[in-house]
């Protein structure tokens, strides 16, 4: 029996095992062993695993089947499908010489690495560029599928749908790669912006294939289309929309709601076609099955040469555009084998039963009969001939058959067409008709919403309405049209300038105006309330008084519902309960301004008259849901008191709500509040009784957990003593048993041990004599170093006592002279000064005072200075000056 081993995952096993299983001569095996001959494997193997497989085949196991083929990344990624087939055509002659490129068969692509501006996305920022200003000479896609610019951002190495993004400007691009993993590789591929639609949803094609180690390519007859969810619409940022994978549609809230699992067979689209399109005779046989089968050959043989070994199972992705062009989107490994319906329920094992026929049949034949003896598996590319066709064989049309099985409808690729288009600006258009399409224009393409684009349009537009009256019917539909694409978009901002408010609610308040001109403007307002600034500069315009008139007057029906859809969007939060600083502050002045102004109280008197009619009572109750969901208690306790002051002639409401309305209405409020009130005590009580119940239940269980802790702790305890005694007493009687057996060794260690501290004890004895030897020999070298200091010292002390007397004696010689000197100095000045007196006696001074020679020497200076001449002799200058207070200053005189 030949065994075989199934991995999870992907549904393998439940389709598999039956169909191995009624062969006869299979048996299943466990996945831990690979020694088996047929592996089924979600994933690529592993070098581990291909190695171990090599081993066996040379060791001759036996037959080894499994179904990856090495390198199968080459196709089966999203890069490698991309430049396996940009190669593949830059390569082969045919293509070049019909200059079929590798955009022919998928949309415009790029390798992007994340975070990482390579030439490669510099070629992709050119082309946007070109594609944005309907002029590339390189892009291969129709100008139809360019006009709004749409790409789709794809990650690498997923499939299913995981992480794809659909953006459509610059900045979302950039935005999207910043959050990527640096380095990581994505594609940017174009979007095909006009698919063919199936009832208005959006839709592909999954065809299944098997490819060869021999070089065959098969595809399997019978596939299916996987439809959207949701009306397809090139604005929306959905998804589910744009995406029709199963393993996305499926999370959606309309999966299934037109086609159950949203799946469909070829016979159910052939009939949509003929019915849709009976003009053009489409047969998907021979439309789009020729088209399908050139691009799965293309892809396979752009990955041949590194493709080897066993077989791989393949699923194709393809798209129809509303031109019936075919395009390849993808290939898959692994393909999805859900059961979203009987149909695919049926399909599934007829498929896999027929790929194991012509894969490992041929290999392993089984013992078991087919029930069915057709093979939907057909073969299209055999290099070198097969079982299936001896001679090789290549079902490729050539490279100049047409990509368009409609020829009226086939499309020219926007490199040859931009040269020819007209520039309509030639052309002569009503200036109406031309803001329109410039509306249009700005908001389609996406990398020019900005608010000075919509600036200068917007006053056009304005202008224009307010100028209704010279306007045919048609042109004012334009406008009005033109106004409300631009308030619901990212032109609302233009409209808060207080100059075209002003214009808008005059016109709506106009006795002129015609009634759709006025629920259009109505409607406008209502659209670009989503912008937060302009509904604040529209009531500070008086537009809640407005609405609230409208609603209750006697105006048609359209008018009202405009007005009361306008009040029941001011009354509601953008936001949706989610607190923004700016806008959730605006939003809390607005409804203040409801209050004030008799929003509330109108929006309270529709909802009374809608309820008398009966298929209008739902809405009622939806207004009322509103009301209650942004009112609080304390907003209508306000507004009691506003109603009073209004019945007082304090405040002023709109006519509209006249004081019966009010009185009723107040009444009914105060009772209201009432109840509320009540409610909220009660709930506030029940809430506290709760909490203490809550409390007072914590606490039991807090003291019958302590209580359960305390057991398992003495427990625990008991245990832990119980277990510490058995524990010692093993270990007791453990070294009892030891110690018998190891008395003889345990007198060796001793013995052992005492021979060792003898040696050691012989040893420190040596080393202590040695020790000794130093210090006497450290003492003997201390002494003698201590003798020549002393020796050194004195020789010192010696020079310096024999100096010292020197300077002694010196010292003493000059003292000597000194003492001499001043004794003779002293001697000098006495002679000078007895000499100096007895003169003085002698000499009578002419002067008409005979004070001076009378003065006692108390009246004259001392000698100030004396002086030693050269020849050693003392001489004496002295200044004297007379004292007396009789001599003046001229009378002074020196000696």
């Amino acid at each position: 029996m030949n065994k075989y081993v199934i991995f999870p995952g992907n549904n393998g096993r439940l389709f598999l095992k039956p169909l191995l299983d009624k062969r006869g001569n299979w048996i299943e095996g466990d996945i831990q062993d690979l020694k088996v001959n047929f592996i089924w494997k979600p994933v690529l193997m592993s070098v581990k695993e291909y190695s171990y497989l090599d081993d066996l085949f040379m060791k001759n196991f036996g037959p080894l089947i499994h179904n990856h083929l090495e390198n199968n990344r080459e196709i089966t990624t999203k890069t490698g499908l991309i430049r396996s087939l940009r190669s593949f055509y830059t390569s082969n002659e045919s293509a070049i010489q019909n200059s079929y490129q590798v955009h022919d068969s998928i949309a415009t692509s790029f390798i992007i690495t994340a975070n990482y501006e390579d030439t490669e996305y510099q070629l992709f920022i050119n082309r946007f560029n070109e594609i944005g200003n309907v002029k590339s000479n390189k892009e291969r896609t129709p100008a139809k599928h360019c006009e709004k610019n749409m790409w789709l951002i794809k990650p690498a190495a997923l499939n299913q749908g995981k992480g794809i993004e659909v953006v459509r400007t610059l900045k979302e691009i950039n935005k999207s790669f910043r959050t990527k993993p640096i380095n990581s590789l994505w594609i940017i591929q174009k979007y095909i912006e006009k698919p063919l639609l199936f009832k208005g949803r959006k839709f592909d094609i999954r065809m299944w294939a098997v490819a060869t180690g021999k070089h065959e390519l098969f595809y399997y007859k019978h596939g299916y289309l996987r439809t959207s969810s949701s009306e397809y619409d090139t604005q929306a940022t959905d998804n589910y929309i744009h995406l029709t994978n199963n393993c996305l549609q499926k999370y959606g809230d309309n999966y299934g709601a037109y086609e159950k699992g949203n799946t469909l067979s070829f016979q159910e689209f052939q009939d949509y076609l003929s019915t849709e399109f009976p003009q053009y005779k489409l047969d998907f046989e021979n439309h789009f099955i020729p088209r399908i089968k050139d691009l799965m050959i293309d892809s396979y043989l752009s990955a041949k040469k590194t493709i080897h070994k066993v077989f791989e199972f393949l699923g194709f992705d393809f798209l129809i555009d509303e031109d019936f062009r075919v395009w390849l989107i993808e290939v898959n490994t692994n393909p999805y084998l859900g059961i979203p319906n009987d149909y695919i329920a049926k399909l599934l094992p007829n498929m896999l039963d027929d790929m194991l026929e012509i894969t490992i049949d041929q290999l392993i034949p089984p013992k078991n009969k087919k029930n069915r003896s057709e093979n939907d598996f057909e073969l299209l590319y055999a290099e070198y001939g097969s079982l299936f066709n001896k001679d090789g064989i290549n079902q490729r049309q050539n490279y100049n058959t047409p990509i368009y099985p409609i020829p009226e409808l086939a499309q020219v690729p926007m490199c040859k067409q931009y040269n020819n288009i007209k520039n309509d600006e030639d052309q002569y258009r009503p200036i109406v008709k031309d803001l329109l399409t410039t509306v249009k224009h700005i908001i389609d393409n996406s990398v020019t919403q900005e608010l000075l684009e919509f600036t200068e349009i917007t006053s056009r537009v304005i202008s224009q309405i307010n100028n209704w009256e010279l306007l045919s019917e048609d042109q004012l539909n334009k406008n009005l049209q033109a106004l409300q694409l631009i308030a619901e978009g990212n032109g609302a901002a233009a409209l808060i300038d207080s100059e075209h408010i002003t214009c808008i609610i005059n016109l709506i308040n106009s006795e002129n105006a015609s009634i759709i001109m006025q629920s259009a403007l109505i409607e406008s307002i209502v659209l670009a309330g989503h912008n937060m600034r302009f509904r604040k500069e529209v009531v500070k315009k008086g537009i809640i008084p407005l609405f609230v008139n409208l609603a209750l007057g006697l105006q048609c029906e359209d008018i009202k519902n405009a007005s009361i859809k306008g009040l029941q969007a001011f009354c509601c939060n953008p936001t949706k309960g989610v607190y923004i600083p700016g806008k959730s502050r605006e939003h809390k002045w607005i409804k203040e301004k409801l209050l004030i102004e008799g929003g509330v109280l109108g929006l309270m008197k529709v909802c009374e008259n809608l309820f008398e009619i009966e298929e209008k009572k739902d809405q009622a109750e939806n207004i009322k849901k509103i009301l209650n969901w942004e009112y609080q208690l304390k907003d209508w306790e306000n507004l009691v008191v506003m109603i009073e002051k209004s019945l007082f002639g304090m405040h002023e409401f709109p006519k509209s709500l006249d004081c019966t309305f009010l009185e009723k209405i107040k009444n009914q409020l105060e009772q209201e509040n009432a109840l509320k009130r009540d409610e909220i005590r009660q709930k506030t009580e029940k809430e506290k009784a709760k909490k203490n119940e809550e409390d007072e239940e914590r606490k039991k269980q807090t003291e019958i957990l302590n209580l359960q802790l305390e057991e398992k702790k003495l427990k625990a305890e008991e245990y832990i003593k119980k277990r510490y005694e058995e524990i010692r007493k093993e270990k007791t009687n453990e070294m009892r048993k030891k110690t018998k057996i190891g008395k003889t060794i345990e007198d060796k260690l001793i013995e052992e041990k005492r021979h060792a501290l003898l040696v050691r004890l012989k040893k420190a004895e040596e080393l202590k004599v040695i020790q000794e030897n130093k210090i006497r020999q450290q003492e003997q070298t201390i002494r003698r170093n201590e003798v020549i200091r002393k020796k050194h010292l004195l020789e010192k002390k010696k020079q310096f006592m024999y100096q010292y007397s020197k300077l002694r004696s010196d010292y003493d010689r000059a003292r000597s002279l000194k003492r001499d000197e001043d004794r003779g100095r002293f001697d000098l000045d006495r002679l000078l000064s007895k000499f100096y007196y007895n003169k003085k006696a002698l000499e009578k001074p002419e002067s008409k005072d005979d004070s001076f020679s009378s003065a006692p020497d108390a009246y004259y200076g001392k000698i100030d200075k004396i002086e030693v001449f050269g020849n050693g002799e003392y001489g004496k200058k002295s200044t004297t000056w007379r004292l007396s207070p009789k001599i003046s200053s001229s009378k002074m005189f020196r000696i």
